[in-house]
């Protein structure tokens, strides 16, 4: 009895230095497989923010050259509307010059030539200012769009310096997981074998103890009947 009682004890204390050793490898492998997660989480947020990144700056580059196509063509009709007016300008000056000069036969030509060149000179100069508004509104269109991209490469810059600390992480998690597991396994296991050998000793003890009181209760019942026959 005094065997199994210090038996339990022992089992008892063991018990209890294995559950606290098991629950701190727990901890532990929790942590790392935490960290796996977190890690493994932030490579496939970091990839799909990745693919959205590179959509939106093809995007903007789409933009920006279409952009910087119109202007080109804007610049170009421009130039085209700059050397119509000066021949515009000139058939003005020779018009009124003749208006104002030339045979009476021909004043009445030259004034309604005069009146056609007054007329494209004025079509002209709205077409002018026509294309510089666009011009000027494409150049604003320009800038947002060169701002756009330089944030986006800016932003894809901090999702490839952010790749490799995920990497190193997801591998520092995977390393002590491998490390961890067999060892909380096999705490695991130990302490379910102290816990089942202690059980079963006291069990014999609860056994021994019962056994024990139905003998003190026998002992007792026969020493009251020899009292009573006494």
């Amino acid at each position: 009895m005094a065997s199994l009682e210090a038996l339990s004890k022992s089992y008892s204390i063991k018990k209890a230095q294995v559950s606290k050793l098991r629950k701190q490898a727990e901890s532990k492998l929790k942590e790392a497989l935490s960290k796996k997660r977190r890690s493994s989480s932030g490579l496939a947020t970091l990839e799909k923010k990745k693919e959205e990144l590179v959509r939106a700056k093809d995007h903007a580059m789409q933009v920006l050259n279409q952009h910087l196509s119109q202007k080109a063509s804007i610049e170009r009709l421009k130039i085209a509307a700059d050397e119509r007016l000066k021949q515009e300008q000139n058939t003005k000056d020779e018009a009124k010059q003749q208006s104002e000069f030339g045979p009476a036969e021909e004043k009445a030509n030259a004034l309604q030539r005069l009146k056609f060149a007054d007329e494209k000179i004025a079509e002209l100069h709205a077409e002018l200012k026509e294309r510089e508004s666009t011009q000027a509104r494409l150049e604003k269109e320009i800038e947002s769009s060169l701002k756009e991209k330089a944030k986006i490469e800016e932003q894809l810059k901090k999702q490839i310096h952010a790749k490799p600390t995920l990497i190193e992480q997801l591998k520092v998690g995977t390393k002590e997981e491998v490390r961890l597991r067999p060892k909380f396994q096999s705490l695991q296991k130990s302490e379910s074998q102290v816990s089942n050998t202690l059980t079963q000793v006291r069990k014999k003890l609860a056994l021994l103890a019962a056994a024990k009181r139905k003998r003190m209760a026998a002992l007792a019942a026969a020493k009251r009947r020899r009292i009573a026959l006494l």
